[in-house]
C-alpha cells in the first residue's frame, strides 16, 4: 500500500524539480533601464562636463551657420540706384555712342567680370563638393556609431545577463544543495514521529483491550520502544548556508565604466593625409604629410592601404596594406593598367584614424623587355626572360621608363653558378645593340660576382653574388637637374651612388649559359 501511494509523490517531486530548472535555464533576460539624470559615478561627472562643451560648441557653430546664410554684398558694390535717374527717352540721343576707348575699357570690364564669375561659379561647386563630403561622412559616421554601439549594448547586456544567469544558477546550486540534508534529516524526524504515533497507538489500544495482550505482541512493543529518545541531530545555523550575493565594488564598477567610456572616438579628420599621387609603370607613387601638429614631434609609423576600384567606404575590410613604416612615401606596385584603386594612410595607432580616401590609376605599361632578341625568350607578357643558347647576348627593355622618383625589381628565377664579370644586369641611358658589353658611359652594371661598374669604371663597393631567388632592386631621387641619387639593394646589402646621366633609362640584361638564366621584372 505504501509504495503505490509513493509514487504520486515521486511524480510530483520530478515535476517540480523540472520546473525549477526550466525557470533557470529559461529566466527573462535583463534590460537597461536608462536614468539620464543620475549623477552619482565620477564617470559620469565628467561626461556631463564634457558634454556641456560639447553642446556650447554645437550652438555655436550652428548660430555662425544661421549668420552666414544671410544675403551679403561685397565690400565693393557698385549701388546703381541713381543711374537712370535722369535719364529721359525722347529720342534726342538716338545714334549716342561711347568713346571708343571707353567701350573698349567697359566691354573688358564685362569679359573680365564674366570671367570672374564663371569662377566663382566654380568655387560654389567645390564648396558644394565641400559641403557633400563633411555630410556625407558626418551622416555615416553617425550610422557608424550607432551601429557600433548599438552592437557593444548588445555584447554587453549579453555578457551581463550571462553572469546574471550564472550567479542565479550557483546560488540555486547553493541553495539546494544546504536544503538536500534539511529535508534529509526531516523525512527521518517525520518517519521518527509516525512510528511512534503508531506505537503509542498500539499501547493504548493494548491498555483499552486487556484481552488482545499477548507475550510476542508484548515484546514487540518493548522492542520498538527501545527505540524512544533517539533525536536526529538538526544543523546548526552556523553549519548552514547563509547565502549572500557579492555586489560588484565601486571601484570596479568605475573601473568598467571608465573603460566604456574609453571605447571608440570621433575624429574632425586624420592627422595625415596624402599629398600626391603619380603615375608609375604598372604603380603609384604616392607621398602624404602629418598635417595634426600633436603628431609632428616625434618619428610616426604609416600605414598605407589599398583597395581595388573607387571605394567610399573608409572602413571596408576590403583593404590590404602595402607599406607600413617611418618614411612619407611609398611605391603602390603591381597594378593592373587603367584600373582604379582607392588609397588611405594612416598612423599606427590602437584606434586608426584614416586619411580621406583617393582614387587613383595608372596609364603606364609595366616594365618589359624587348621582344626581337632571339637570344632570349620573353614571356608572361614581356616581363619574364629566359636565355635559350650560348651565344652572350645583350637584351634590351621595350622603352627607356626608369627615372627618378621610380623603383625596379628583378628576381633571378634561374642563375647560373659560373656567371661571369662579363655578364650582368644594367641600367642604362640609351639602348645600344646584342653586342653591348655595358662597361661604358652611360651605363650601370651589377655582374653575378657582385662587381659593380658605373660608366665602364668600377667600383669599390660589392654586392652578394647572384643566385637562385636573388633580387636586385633600383630606386632612385633627383639630387640635381641631371644628377640621379642611386640605390641599389641586394639581399642584406645597400649602396647609393649620386650617377649624373640622361634619363629616362633603359634596363638590360647580358648573359651567356643557355637555360641557366631566368629573371622577372617588376
Amino acid at each position: 500500500m505504501d509504495q503505490v501511494s509513493s509514487k504520486p509523490k515521486d511524480l510530483k517531486i520530478a515535476v517540480c524539480e523540472e520546473k525549477i530548472l526550466s525557470d533557470i535555464r529559461n529566466s527573462l533576460p535583463l534590460l537597461p533601464k536608462i536614468d539620464k539624470n543620475a549623477n552619482d559615478s565620477n564617470v559620469q561627472k565628467t561626461r556631463k562636463s564634457g558634454e556641456d562643451d560639447l553642446f556650447d560648441r554645437l550652438a555655436s557653430a550652428i548660430s555662425k551657420q544661421k549668420q552666414y546664410e544671410q544675403s551679403v554684398n561685397a565690400a565693393w558694390f557698385v549701388d546703381n540706384a541713381g543711374l537712370h535717374e535722369n535719364f529721359i527717352n525722347d529720342g534726342s540721343i538716338k545714334g549716342a555712342q561711347l568713346p571708343k576707348h571707353v567701350e573698349e575699357n567697359i566691354q573688358g570690364i564685362a569679359q573680365s567680370a564674366e570671367d570672374y564669375i564663371s569662377k566663382l561659379e566654380e568655387q560654389l561647386q567645390d564648396l558644394d563638393c565641400a559641403d557633400e563630403q563633411i555630410i556625407t561622412s558626418a551622416n555615416k559616421a553617425l550610422q557608424e556609431i550607432d551601429e557600433a554601439y548599438q552592437s557593444l549594448i548588445n555584447e554587453v547586456c549579453c555578457q551581463i545577463n550571462r553572469k546574471r544567469d550564472l550567479i542565479r544558477l550557483e546560488t540555486e546550486v547553493h541553495k539546494n544543495e544546504g536544503l538536500a540534508p534539511l529535508k534529509a534529516c526531516r523525512q527521518e524526524i517525520n518517519a521518527q514521529i509516525r512510528s511512534t504515533q503508531h506505537l503509542l497507538d498500539l499501547v493504548q489500544e493494548m491498555l483499552k483491550y486487556p484481552h488482545s495482550f499477548n507475550r510476542q505482541r508484548f515484546e514487540e512493543l518493548t522492542s520498538a520502544s527501545s527505540n524512544l529518545g533517539r533525536i536526529p541531530a538538526v544543523p546548526l545555523p552556523e553549519e548552514l548556508p547563509c547565502i549572500t550575493f557579492c555586489h560588484p565594488s565601486r571601484a570596479v564598477k568605475e573601473k568598467v565604466l571608465t573603460k566604456i567610456t574609453e571605447l571608440g572616438c570621433v575624429s574632425r579628420m586624420g592627422p595625415v593625409q596624402l599629398l600626391e599621387i603619380e603615375e608609375r609603370p604598372a604603380s603609384l607613387y604616392i607621398k602624404w604629410h602629418i598635417i595634426d601638429p600633436e603628431y609632428s614631434g616625434e618619428e610616426q609609423i604609416f600605414i598605407v592601404q589599398k583597395t581595388t576600384g573607387d571605394s567610399v567606404d573608409s572602413v571596408s575590410n576590403n583593404f590590404e596594406t602595402v607599406y607600413e613604416g617611418s618614411e612619407t612615401s611609398c611605391f603602390v606596385r603591381d597594378l593592373s593598367v587603367n584600373t582604379p584603386v582607392s588609397i588611405r594612410v594612416g598612423i599606427q595607432a590602437p584606434h586608426i584614424v584614416w586619411s580621406i580616401l583617393q582614387t587613383a590609376k595608372t596609364s603606364l605599361a609595366p616594365y618589359c623587355w624587348n621582344l626581337t632578341n632571339e637570344n632570349y625568350m620573353i614571356t608572361n607578357s614581356g616581363k619574364v626572360a629566359a636565355k635559350i643558347t650560348n651565344e652572350i647576348s645583350t637584351l634590351f627593355s621595350q622603352e627607356a621608363q626608369f627615372d627618378a622618383e621610380h623603383v625596379i625589381e628583378f628576381k633571378f628565377l634561374e642563375a647560373s653558378t659560373d656567371g661571369s664579370n662579363e655578364e650582368g644586369l644594367a641600367l642604362v641611358s640609351d639602348s645600344g645593340g646584342k653586342d653591348d658589353d655595358l662597361k661604358r658611359k652611360g651605363a650601370l652594371l651589377i655582374t653575378p660576382q657582385g662587381k659593380i661598374y658605373m660608366d665602364g669604371e668600377e667600383k669599390l663597393m660589392r654586392l652578394p653574388k647572384i643566385r637562385f631567388g636573388t633580387r636586385i632592386l633600383f630606386s632612385a631621387t633627383r639630387k640635381y637637374e641631371e644628377t640621379l641619387r642611386i640605390n641599389i639593394e641586394c639581399a642584406d646589402k645597400a649602396v647609393t651612388y649620386d650617377w649624373i646621366v640622361q634619363t629616362p633609362l633603359y634596363f638590360a640584361a647580358r648573359f651567356t649559359e643557355f637555360n641557366k638564366w631566368n629573371l622577372i621584372v617588376k
